[in-house]
């Protein structure tokens, strides 16, 4: 009876009605009811520093002549001085038994561009920060981590625990490296990284968006949610009132950022961030594209990093698309829920907006790693990542009798009556189970806003988004069990991993990687369209063609950059410079084909901006650059680069494609005394090009050695 009544539930779908489609928005998870750097993570100001013993031994020989007392620091002071950009920097201490030495920097010199600086240096054999050091995080006090919960179907005591997807996601061994530290209300930063949840709003008063020693949720008082930016859009109105009268939003919201530490039930993945609820669905499950696409809109004009939308529609609607472009190119990182079921997975087609080119997929994992496709779970080209979602497995009592088990999510939920039911048809209320995609969306949400905070990143931050995306991915555990560590269309790059992931490692050791896109012709998605990928170096060469609305995957291709091209009806166009990295997603490679005057695009991309590497230089054969662009519409389809003696000027190199390599170094011949600047213009997808964007400029200054003195020589002697 118990089985009966499970799978009844399972069969239960909430829907959306959406306005102008066939196919409903509905709630994923309804088949079952700064500098690109560590924050705070080293000390400013200064750098270590070994040198080679090559050179630490020719300086030996040199210095101990003269009686020099610590060779080591006279050594590495002149390494110092030979670099103009760290004039007054100076050896503060040094550590002789293992040969490293503290150098304390000149005030303006950050500590990553010192780092790089001396790395440079010959005589340099290694540089790094001065890293903190912390005492180990204690385990949180929220009294659900270490608490088990018993079947509820096969009543077996103690069975699981609460919180096992915190558990097998290694929150807490995540958290040893960022935050270290649980917040209260009196220390919770007012500026900590936002992640909006687009969902059916948030209880505003729920003890577990309160952190300890805090009387408020209000992130202005050390809560949780942001009650400056939280809203509810309907019908294209805009109100402040985010009040959850569904449940749904409050349980993803738990999930990714509940508080830790607080002596209340649970904790969120992203503990350090503050939510920003966006209601557009109402106490019935509806809501409508037009609203979604404002909130999308309206988060990333508030320069909000992370979106969440555990929500989602069959039919494709371009007003979603344009959002996500226009949401993505500002710099956020979108995660959506892929599709479900609640008549059994597996490939039951594309959902929206976790289709789209530029967004991550979620799909769901189970408490073994396992996928629930006959269940609900979907499966398709578009997954990106799998996280912690539920599943139906059979499990053994004393007995020796078999029993299916829910092992499903566990989170907050309103403190009030709601219409929504847990996964087990009981009443919703302050905690609860749920089960889907919905579910497994947040903790990657929450993770991204860790990685982000943890790096320093904001929409600001040149690519950021994207090296956040390929940071879960590279550092998600091998679910879906390939030699390769690469991409499936059940668990994409794999189940995500918190410590991994703030690791920065290649955790399946991936040797393959992924290109995604999607292809336009005169402003239209076009199916059918050929897509080749060819290696720029080596014969690697694969082609697939696009499926429903242009959208495309190239998996598993060896890591390095390609020429991608896609031709449809007679036009075609390609890429240069697209980088596949080992073990992740290149996505968002979109195809604008077509009439040029016919393209949905009249805007061009804003003027670049162009960095040197540092004021001078000593090369007098190369000269590396950065820069970065954004089109909001169609995207960069490619960089120009020239070199010139002048701002603007090409009289060093004219302009040459880049494609869309966004730093280089370049070979010409530079001269001593010179200053060199750099102009780069970007190119959209619709042909449209920028005005030309200029660095500071770079001096080329070649160090000359004084003569060498003989040990208590007194200078030249005269001729006789």
């Amino acid at each position: 009876m118990r089985v009966r009544t499970v799978w009844q539930i399972i069969a239960v779908t909430f829907v959306f009605a959406l306005s102008g489609h066939s196919a409903p928005l509905r709630l994923a998870n309804t088949p079952v009811a700064k500098q690109a750097v560590p924050r705070q993570e080293y000390r400013e100001g200064q750098v270590l520093v070994k040198l080679r013993p090559q050179a630490l031994e020719a300086a030996r020989n040199t210095l101990s002549a003269v009686g020099t007392s610590s060779v080591l620091a006279a050594a590495v002071q002149p390494v110092i001085e030979n670099i103009p950009e760290l004039a007054g920097a100076r050896v503060e201490r040094t550590i002789e038994r293992i040969g490293w030495a503290v150098v304390r920097l000149p005030k303006g010199v950050s500590v990553p561009h010192a780092v790089e600086l001396l790395r440079k240096q010959p005589q340099v054999l290694w540089a790094e920060p001065n890293y903190l050091v912390r005492p180990l995080l204690p385990e949180p006090n929220d009294p659900r981590f270490h608490e088990y919960d018993s079947g509820k179907i096969s009543g077996i005591p103690n069975l699981y625990p609460y919180l096992w997807d915190m558990l097998i996601i290694q929150a807490y061994d995540g958290w040893q490296i960022y935050p270290n530290r649980y917040y209260t209300a009196a220390n919770k930063p007012r500026d900590a990284i936002r992640i909006a949840v687009i969902d059916s709003g948030v209880d505003p008063n729920h003890p577990d968006f309160k952190n300890a020693g805090g009387t408020s949720t209000d992130s202005r008082y050390g809560g949780q949610i942001d009650w400056t930016l939280g809203c509810s859009i309907f019908g294209g109105v805009y109100d402040s009132d985010f009040t959850d009268e569904l449940g749904h939003g409050t349980h993803v919201s738990g999930i990714a950022a509940a508080a830790a530490n607080n002596g209340e039930g649970v904790f969120g993945v992203a503990y350090n961030a503050q939510i920003v609820p966006v209601k557009i669905i109402d106490a019935t499950g509806t809501g409508e594209d037009a609203d979604l696409v404002e909130a999308i809109i309206y988060c990333a004009d508030n320069n909000i990093p992370v979106i969440n939308m555990s929500l989602g529609t069959t039919s494709y609607p371009q007003v979603l698309a344009d959002a996500v472009n226009y949401a993505y190119y500002k710099g956020c990182i979108l995660i959506a829920a892929a599709n479900e079921s609640g008549n059994g997975g597996g490939d039951i087609g594309n959902i929206y907006p976790a289709a789209h080119s530029k967004v991550l997929a979620v799909s769901p994992t189970g408490i073994l790693d396992d996928f629930p496709s006959s269940l609900y779970a979907g499966t398709g080209d578009y997954i990106g990542v799998s996280a912690p979602g539920g599943s139906l497995l059979w499990v053994e009592d004393d007995d020796g009798n078999l029993w299916p088990e829910a092992f499903v999510i566990y989170s907050t939920a309103p403190s009030y009556p709601v219409p929504l039911p847990d996964a087990f048809g009981e009443q919703f209320y302050m905690y609860g189970y749920q089960i889907g995609t919905s579910m497994a969306t947040p903790h990657v949400s929450g993770l991204a806003a860790l990685y982000a905070e943890y790096k320093g990143f904001t929409v600001n931050t040149p690519g950021g988004n994207l090296a956040t995306w390929r940071a879960i991915q590279r550092g998600a555990d091998n679910a879906q069990q390939r030699a390769d560590g690469g991409w499936t269309p059940s668990y994409g790059f794999g189940r995500i991993n918190v410590r991994n992931t703030l690791l920065e490692v290649n955790a399946r050791n991936a040797t393959v990687g992924c290109l995604s896109g999607q292809v336009y012709f005169n402003g239209t998605p076009v199916q059918g369209a050929q897509i080749e990928a060819r290696a720029m170096v080596g014969s690697t060469r694969k082609v697939t063609t696009a499926q429903n609305y242009g959208l495309w995957r190239i998996p598993n291709l060896p890591p390095g950059y390609y020429r991608v091209k896609a031709t449809a009806f007679g036009y075609n166009k390609e890429f240069e410079w697209v980088e596949v990295v080992a073990g992740a997603d290149t996505p968002g490679v979109d195809f604008w084909l077509g009439d040029v005057n016919l393209q949905p695009d009249i805007t061009p991309p804003e003027t670049p901006q162009v960095w040197d590497d540092g004021a001078v230089q000593n090369s007098l054969s190369t000269l590396h650059a950065r820069w970065w662009s954004r089109d909001l519409e169609t995207g960069i389809f490619r960089y120009e680069v020239a070199i010139g003696t002048t701002p603007g000027g090409t009289d060093v190199m004219g302009w040459t494609s880049v494609g869309v390599r966004t730093e280089a170094t370049f070979n010409v011949s530079l001269a001593h005394g010179k200053t060199y600047y750099v102009a780069v213009r970007a190119v959209n997808g619709a042909g449209l090009t920028s005005a030309v964007g200029v660095s500071d400029g770079i001096r080329v200054q070649i160090p000359i050695s004084p003569p060498t003195q003989r040990p208590g020589g007194g200078g030249r002697r005269p001729v006789r």
